[in-house]
């Protein structure tokens, strides 16, 4: 397994392991693609909707952590420790401590907040969760939007957490990046010639976190 700082990612043009290569979030909306926004749920303010099961879209699963993982209490947010199990598939978490998805301010739409230990019913416990990404086939690109503390113009939010981001490769490779939160909405893509196959989601964010506009099954045009 090798980690890599956060900070390459912010290097256009640079591989990371796994031949896995940050890019703009834009130039793949640019290709055909689907993208997976929570909308299929009425629009309701927070706590929204609880689910306490897998969420499926067509050739995506999203679940709290994957096969083989544990989800432990660590101040408040959820910590994944153990060896996932092939082929990879998502568990989710126990009831209330999954997922919920709810009109989301900073993203103008609905949302998906992984739930931590406190619960779904407590604004502690939506966006301390992990978060599980299971793809049907390998990907050569996905991308995704988070959001992290709200902008801060008077400077008396808390600084924002980290995230810390596991890619499994269709090699069975994985690469770890940790990524400094910023505050408000983070759009994040990759290209990997190997495959994408799995992503799981950890944060330490004061706020939470939440998820949108999941970006995957990039047709790579030619010519």
């Amino acid at each position: 397994m090798i980690r890599l700082c956060a900070a390459l990612i912010c290097l256009p043009g640079l591989a990371l392991a796994g031949d896995l290569r940050p890019v703009p979030y834009d130039t793949l909306l640019f290709q055909p693609h689907r993208i997976e926004r929570f909308d299929a749920l009425p629009p309701a303010p927070e706590p929204g909707h609880r689910i306490d099961q897998h969420w499926r879209a067509p050739g995506l699963t999203i679940g709290e952590r994957l096969d083989g993982q544990t989800a432990h209490d660590t101040d408040g947010f959820d910590a994944l420790t153990g060896k996932p199990t092939q082929p990879l598939r998502t568990i989710p978490g126990a009831p209330g401590q999954t997922f919920a998805i709810a009109h989301h301010t900073g993203f103008g739409s609905n949302a998906l907040f992984p739930v931590g230990p406190l619960g779904a019913d407590l604004p502690q416990g939506r966006g301390e969760g992990s978060a599980a990404l299971v793809f049907d086939t390998p990907q050569t690109a996905i991308g995704l939007r988070l959001h992290a503390e709200y902008p801060d113009p008077l400077g008396q939010r808390p600084t924002p957490g980290t995230m810390l981001l596991t890619f499994h490769h269709a090699t069975g490779q994985t690469t770890q990046v940790t990524l400094p939160l910023t505050h408000g909405v983070i759009s994040l893509a990759w290209r990997s010639a190997t495959g994408i196959t799995a992503l799981t989601l950890q944060n330490t964010d004061p706020g939470g976190i939440a998820l949108d506009d999941i970006l995957y099954d990039v047709v790579a045009l030619s010519g």
